[in-house]
């Protein structure tokens, strides 16, 4: 189940990640400023291939106060009759009174607009009258003459599937800057049948044929953001153009490839199998758990694994309460004694010298070590003070990575270089993928979609074991302990547990009934075998030296209560270590869509 939530948590976030540019490109608007360049006259000239393909030239003839460092076009791929479609500019080139220009591109709100950006950010233009050109290709302008109508639509009728139509904003809705006058000649590939313009405010507009092919389309002033549509139908089929299934406000996500989005795809599928294949080479088998009546031996000191050892073998992890298993296992091994003073703290007095602390396990041995206890009658006492608590966690942090030395150096755990490489380049592939979705360095998120299945695949490595595995030593101590857990846990064989015949068999498993987290149901197996509460540890004493008494209401004879006070005192350095931790220019411009291609604008910056 770890593994499928980590998963799951991979999909949420790469989900995130796909739909990011949508949020980064909604809500961005145009400035609302008056732009002080005026266009004192505007041509262009269109000539339209029989494939479709559009060659323009646009020459303004612009009027610059000082203190403007030129002018920007920016061209709306989307068409509002057709979201299948993308008008991409192509071939760009810009003079400024017959020289080439200086512009940089780039793209706003998603990606729906191309930007040409035209000047120097070092200069301006002098003040006066200059004459700027702007020449671009775009692919795949006609349409059939059935196409639905869209915003701006100049005809009451559907048309003829089988013609070809051309449907363009001939001058741009967007450009901010007021125009004088406007003539646009548009050379098309065979005779029009229908011929009819339109302007944004119903500004008069005038379109004629002055050849079969060639139209003419002329206006008076046009105001800001006041953009002129041309429709014609032509004598001749429409030629195919390029198309995907989705809507313009998808591409930062889908790109406009159908063909790219489909080989993303196929590389995704195969790095998820790969790191879902990675994930599940990791795992172990778990073997037989026959109920086991006592914990196993250490193979090599012949002597009971501890009760953090024990754990270990069955998780590859330590338990959450191993410190406080370890001290009760330290009491239960004669090493040591609690005592439970009047005001609820608790102190651990050595009963050791350092001879008899060396026979003990790695474990027991790095705690002992950490609060002090390796020689008779030395004592720590968890008060719940800072420097308890300090002690305290430094201890537990010991527990874990004495318990993995041991695993290792027992010949229990070896280490997988295989696991090891296999977590590393899921973790360099959760970067990355979080670098790339963040920063958007990408054409479009899709694209990083096979690094981020990588991650969503290899997500189970980072379940607690990976990267070490058990040898056939180590199996054989699971099978053990796991067996000894089930004892410790479950209420099958109560029949077979005399406690009678053994006083201290209850006692003696706490350590690791609370390792396992099963303290409660030990404690409930032996009232369900002997029909009486559980006795209290001999080695939870009082100040005077005598036992606490069992009817004592401190939970499991002040095993509870034990385990509070060395909470309490972890808690106190925790939170005083958290105290002490907190001791260029721009340019506007805007328009409407309508329907068919020629959407954009520009303006002056």
């Amino acid at each position: 189940m770890k593994r499928l939530f980590l998963s799951l948590i991979a999909v949420l976030l790469t989900v995130i990640g796909l739909v990011l540019p949508l949020s980064l490109g909604a809500g961005q608007t145009g400035g609302g400023s008056v732009d002080p360049v005026t266009v004192s006259e505007y041509k262009a000239d269109y000539s339209v291939d029989a494939g479709g393909k559009l060659t323009a030239t646009e020459t303004l003839t612009t009027e610059f106060p000082y203190g403007r460092h030129g002018i920007f076009r920016y061209f709306d791929l989307a068409d509002s009759s057709d979201p299948n479609v993308r008008y991409t500019p192509k071939n760009i080139k810009v003079t400024l009174d017959g020289h080439r220009e200086p512009f940089t591109t780039l793209w706003e709100h998603g990606r729906r607009f191309f930007v040409a950006k035209i000047g120097s950010a070092n200069q301006f233009v002098d003040s006066g009258t200059h004459v700027y050109t702007i020449s671009y290709t775009i692919d795949g302008v006609l349409e059939a003459g059935n196409s639905r109508p869209g915003d701006g639509e100049v005809t009451s009728s559907w048309g003829d599937k089988n013609r070809a139509r051309f449907r363009w904003r001939v001058v741009a809705d967007g450009w901010s800057m007021p125009i004088d006058k406007s003539t646009v000649t548009v050379h098309l590939p065979a005779k029009t049948t229908s011929l009819a313009c339109a302007t944004s405010n119903n500004t008069p507009c005038q379109a004629t044929n002055t050849e079969p092919n060639t139209v003419v389309v002329t206006t008076a002033q046009l105001g800001r953001h006041n953009g002129v549509s041309l429709l014609t139908d032509l004598e001749m089929a429409p030629p195919s153009r390029a198309t995907v299934p989705w809507s313009i406000a998808l591409d930062p996500i889908l790109g406009r490839s159908m063909v790219w989005v489909l080989l993303v795809g196929l590389a995704s599928l195969v790095t998820l199998a790969l790191g879902a294949l990675w994930t599940w080479r990791s795992r172990e088998e778990t073997p037989l758990l026959p109920v086991m009546f006592e914990p196993p031996t250490d193979p090599k000191t012949n002597t009971p694994l501890s009760p953090v050892q024990t754990y270990y073998v069955t998780r590859e992890q330590e338990p959450g309460k191993g410190l406080t298993a370890t001290l009760l296992f330290m009491a239960e091994q004669k090493l040591a004694h609690i005592v439970r003073q009047d005001n609820g703290d608790f102190t651990i007095v050595s009963d050791a010298d350092p001879a008899r602390w060396a026979q003990a396990d790695p474990v027991t041995q790095t705690v002992a070590r950490e609060l002090g206890l390796t020689g008779v009658g030395q004592t720590f006492v968890a008060d719940g003070s800072v420097d308890a608590g300090e002690k305290l966690k430094s201890a537990q942090s010991a527990v874990a990575s004495s318990v993995r030395i041991w695993g290792v150096q027992s010949g229990a755990i070896e280490r997988s270089g295989f696991e090891t490489t296999g977590r590393a380049l899921v973790g360099l592939a959760f970067i990355a993928a979080a670098v790339l979705f963040i920063f958007k360095v990408y054409p479009f998120s899709l694209a990083v979609l096979p690094i981020a299945a990588f991650a969503i695949g290899g997500a189970g490595l980072f379940v607690s074991g990976v990267g070490t595995r058990r040898t056939l030593l180590g199996r054989d101590l699971w099978s053990r302990s796991g067996g000894f857990e089930r004892l410790l846990s479950t209420t099958s064989n109560k029949e077979r547990l005399d406690f009678s015949a053994r006083k201290d068999l209850y006692t003696s498993f706490i350590p690791y009934a609370v390792a396992f987290g099963a303290a409660a149901a030990w404690a409930n197996k032996y009232r369900m075998a002997m029909g009486t509460e559980p006795p209290t540890p001999p080695w939870i004493m009082t100040p005077t030296g005598m036992p606490l008494m069992a009817t004592t209401a401190y939970g499991l004879g002040g095993i509870d209560s034990f385990e509070s006070s060395l909470a309490s005192s972890i808690s106190a350095y925790s939170a005083s270590q958290a105290a002490s931790s907190s001791s260029g220019g721009g340019f506007s411009g805007g328009g409407f869509s309508g329907g068919g291609g020629g959407g954009g604008g520009g303006g002056s910056w």
